[in-house]
């Protein structure tokens, strides 16, 4: 496609998950537009933020007595970004927060007006505003929502028909915008093998670097990604499910499988040692931690629970010199990745085509406050991933393994996400 000539920008978040949404969406652009954006540079981040990396809390309204106090903030943020821009962008990017249902909406319609009146208030002409991921909100100051059907409740989808001006902004995807595909895990792959090859000598590490040697070198793999809490009650990863991921693990080595385990920021530190504590001493299933470890004492407060603090932290600190195997371990043959059914990991996975499987059966999740995580194990399964408790039944009982399931390949709503921005800006 021809060049096309505008800048973009995104509200910085502290997590993962919508940061990694919103350099997919940079991606689909760059590959449209025939651009190319500094994607940590494009970040707008509070003042006293250098890197986005060191964002500990995403700036957001309900943090802020009334929205006037939010906006002089928001402001001063514009002012700093913008003074090493030549143009203003045109484009804003937010991610929403699935875990802050009751206030995310607000969240999202506040910053994209506070960057409206911004752009009013100084004479930069039009900002085309957008969110990324969003359940169905009447918002006023967003131009483009993307809403997975997922997300979609009966009463929303009555709401969107009856809502024709809604209904013209939003555009819906089934799945998630992520940044995530095969020559993502082709690199990732590399960069463990040269991870494992480097701290082979390094006897803190001989251990770990011999049982994800060895599942590399398994004819048959599965890896397990752990999900887990929210901040209200409504997803609760427990230590009982844990035992019957890992009861599910055992069956599968049985069966000739090698098995990794795979935490991430929002899984319990029980549900980790418990993991870590079980499969020390089995050479068919190993536990790796990819969850930050706590600094100092602020860290293990229970406000940093994203952070791990528990009885494993140096043990756990030295499995992150070998790093974040995922997801390079993701780019080995005849393997499944299982992911559980709290998390939307699921969607890029099957969207690069590496087979898949959600974990639903015994995980507790309020299904009038997390429908969407209901929804996504419907629209997924069978057609483009498979019920995790179906494999392990079929890999006992008919000796099937992931090379044999071929799952159709998830499309990806990124570039129509990027295609509708550019139709509505350029």
């Amino acid at each position: 496609m021809e060049k096309t000539d505008f800048d973009v920008m995104a509200w910085g978040t502290a997590n993962l998950g919508e940061l990694n949404q919103i350099y997919g969406a940079f991606k689909a652009l760059e590959d449209l537009t025939g651009n190319t954006y500094d994607y940590d540079k494009s970040l707008l981040l509070p003042l006293d933020v250098n890197n986005i990396h060191d964002l500990k809390e995403t700036l957001k309204l309900s943090k802020f007595p009334d929205f006037q106090t939010f906006k002089k903030e928001v402001f001063a943020i514009l002012d700093n970004f913008l003074k090493t821009k030549e143009i203003a962008p045109k484009v804003f990017i937010v991610a929403y927060n699935q875990a802050e249902n009751k206030v995310a909406g607000k969240n999202i319609d506040a910053i994209c007006r506070a960057v409206k009146e911004y752009y009013k208030e100084h004479n930069l002409g039009n900002v085309f505003t957008s969110v990324l991921t969003s359940r169905l909100h009447k918002y006023k100051y967003v131009d483009l929502i993307n809403i997975p059907k997922h997300l979609l409740t009966f009463t929303s989808r009555i709401r969107l028909l009856q809502n024709a001006e809604l209904r013209k902004k939003s555009l819906i995807t089934i799945g998630t915008i992520n940044n995530f595909n095969r020559k993502t895990v082709k690199d990732k792959k590399k960069e463990l093998i040269a991870s494992l090859q480097k701290n082979k000598a390094n006897p803190e590490l001989l251990a770990q670097v011999q049982k994800l040697s060895a599942f590399i070198a398994s004819p048959k793999k599965v890896v397990i990604c752990l999900g887990g809490r929210v901040d209200g009650p409504e997803i609760n990863f427990t230590l009982q499910f844990a035992k019957k991921l890992l009861t599910d693990a055992q069956k599968l080595a049985a069966c000739g499988y090698s098995v990794v385990f795979v935490n991430g920021p929002r899984t319990p530190n029980n549900v980790a040692d418990y993991l870590y504590e079980m499969t020390r001493d089995d050479n068919n299933i190993t536990f790796h931690n990819c969850k930050s470890i706590a600094q100092s004492d602020e860290d293990r407060t229970p406000q940093r629970w994203r952070i791990y603090s528990g009885k494993y932290e140096k043990e756990f600190a030295q499995m992150l010199m070998i790093g974040n195997i995922y997801p390079g371990i993701l780019g080995f043959d005849n393997l499944l990745v299982a992911h559980t059914m709290d998390s939307y990991s699921c969607c890029e996975t099957a969207n690069a085509a590496i087979t898949t499987a959600i974990c639903a059966r015994g995980m507790e999740i309020d299904a009038e406050i997390r429908h969407d995580c209901y929804n996504m194990v419907q629209l997924l399964c069978p057609k483009y991933a498979v019920d995790w408790d179906d494999f392990v039944y079929f890999s006992q009982n008919m000796k099937i393994e992931p090379k044999d399931l071929r799952p159709q390949v998830l499309s990806s709503p990124l570039r129509v996400f990027a295609e509708a921005i550019l139709n509505r800006v350029a």
